[in-house]
């Protein structure tokens, strides 16, 4: 019971003090804005915050005392021995500045921060026993050299990894992605009843979490623990936008370039929630989509790889430039619901295949030109060789068998360039396409299901018939037929 009416208060406090932080913002024209972190905080408030808030007409000063891969502790050490090395990461109308090798204590005194929070490293966010005393001494440091009178104090609840991260510190937490969302939950907790300063609470962690209940499903990380720079760092920049502000983003019309309406709505709610609920994730399985497909797409659901996009609006363009890909449509222009998420890294993108192609496929050439690529041996250029890329279509409808088509091809080619495709479901099937001078080879794998939660992954790799010294491997176009 003790723990149920600690909850309550802490959360009453936070809605009391969002409330008062909303009544504070018509005394002064610009809301000052200070987190003391590191990539997380990157993540939360460095790209689209000023942009939630210029849409509301607020004004804002962002400010992020950046050291990557810091928490308390080092921080403090960092104070003590003056070795300076914070990056002062900066938004002011707009733009990005970087001041790299800057003294804490300079950061705290350039503006008059209105708000300033304090977070600890990802992985020891949920073990109060790293705590103290470090954050004790930090917000006193703090509180002395502030230049504001009226400044307020708060703590950034950072997020889980996700269930798949590969992160040395999530054996902090058994490797569950749960276990790490409610140490983290408990320990905010702990820390804001230890620091009655700190007055409030941003509930980046609970927003991300419920987003993951979402038809978005666990995608809301780039690299298993730092978040996707679209959806993800949007999701957590409205929750940071209503916590300052008292304003709730649902229904804003910004949104990053590449997130489609829907699940811009579903990253707003997700962050409206959390605030009400900041400790406790809340389970949104009819926003956006409903959480399981039950979609039977009206024609073929057609994916061109590549970095550049093409004029067919029925090709559906995946391009490095988003992790995650909502909006899918089939060949009829219609919603699938179906997720495309890079989940392992190509080595680039290149428009080196076949112009002309005589597939089934029925390609322009600009999505048979267009391909993403990679390469598993030796030495090619800055990104380093990677054994195959990975691909998960999730988010399917989990009653339909797939049929997948894949299209892989490189342009005036003196070698052997086979490129094999695996597609794991219910089971695995494969097959290869010689991407060499290919106008006409297709790969095919028919009649998969996918896993009981609606995902495929597909992995592309050289074939065994690959001659060339850095095994190439190539993906370009991908059909999907749907069967019941």
């Amino acid at each position: 019971m003790k723990k149920y009416i600690i909850i309550a208060f802490l959360t009453l406090a936070c809605c009391l003090g969002i409330k008062a932080q909303a009544d504070s913002l018509s005394q002064d024209s610009i809301v000052r804005v200070l987190a003391i972190g590191n990539s997380f905080s990157q993540d939360a408030v460095e790209q689209y915050l000023w942009e939630l808030a210029n849409e509301a007409g607020v004004k804002m000063i962002i400010g992020n005392a950046y050291r990557g891969g810091q928490g308390f502790q080092s921080h403090w050490i960092d104070v003590t021995e003056a070795n300076n090395t914070f990056e002062y990461r900066k938004v002011v109308n707009g733009r990005r500045s970087n001041r790299p090798r800057t003294a804490l204590s300079d950061i705290i005194t350039d503006e008059p921060w209105q708000f300033i929070t304090f977070q600890q490293v990802s992985q020891e966010s949920g073990l109060t026993t790293t705590f103290e005393p470090y954050l004790t001494y930090l917000i006193q440091y703090t509180q002395g050299l502030q230049t504001n009178p009226n400044a307020v104090y708060g703590y950034h609840q950072t997020w889980a990894y996700s269930h798949d991260s590969t992160h040395g510190g999530f054996a902090n937490y058994g490797n569950r992605q749960e276990v790490m969302y409610d140490s983290i939950c408990q320990a905010v907790q702990w820390a804001m009843v230890q620091h009655p300063e700190l007055t409030f609470m941003v509930p980046s962690g609970t927003a991300i979490q419920n987003a993951r209940s979402t038809y978005l499903g666990d995608n809301m990380n780039r690299d298993g623990y730092h978040l996707d720079l679209k959806m993800g760092r949007y999701t957590a920049a409205c929750a940071w936008f209503e916590t300052i502000t008292g304003i709730s983003p649902v229904g804003f019309v910004y949104r990053p370039d590449g997130v489609d309406f829907l699940a811009a709505h579903t990253c707003q709610v997700a962050a409206h929630e959390a605030v009400r609920r900041p400790f406790q994730q809340t389970v949104l399985r009819e926003e956006g989509f409903p959480a399981v497909n039950d979609i039977v797409p009206t024609g073929l659901v057609k994916l061109n790889f590549g970095g550049d996009h093409t004029d067919d609006p029925a090709w559906n363009d995946i391009t490095p430039a988003l992790r995650t890909h909502t909006d899918i449509v089939d060949s009829n222009m219609n919603p699938t619901g179906i997720l495309v998420t890079l989940t392992g890294e190509f080595g680039g993108s290149n428009r080196n295949g076949a112009a002309y192609t005589t597939t089934k496929m029925l390609m322009p050439a600009d999505v048979s030109q267009s391909a993403l690529w990679g390469y598993a041996a030796g030495k090619f250029g800055g990104g380093g060789p990677r054994q195959s890329a990975t691909i998960r279509l999730s988010h399917l409808n989990p009653e339909l068998k797939y049929e997948l088509t894949f299209f892989s091809s490189r342009d005036k080619c003196q070698d052997l360039r086979q490129t094999s495709i695996i597609v794991q479901g219910e089971d695995i099937e494969a097959d290869d396409v010689q991407s060499a001078n290919n106008f006409k080879e297709t790969a095919v794998v028919k009649h998969i299901r996918p896993t009981a939660d609606g995902q495929l992954t597909i992995t592309v790799m050289p074939g065994s018939h690959n001659t060339t010294p850095n095994q190439f491997y190539y993906l370009n176009a991908i059909t999907i037929k749907c069967k019941k």
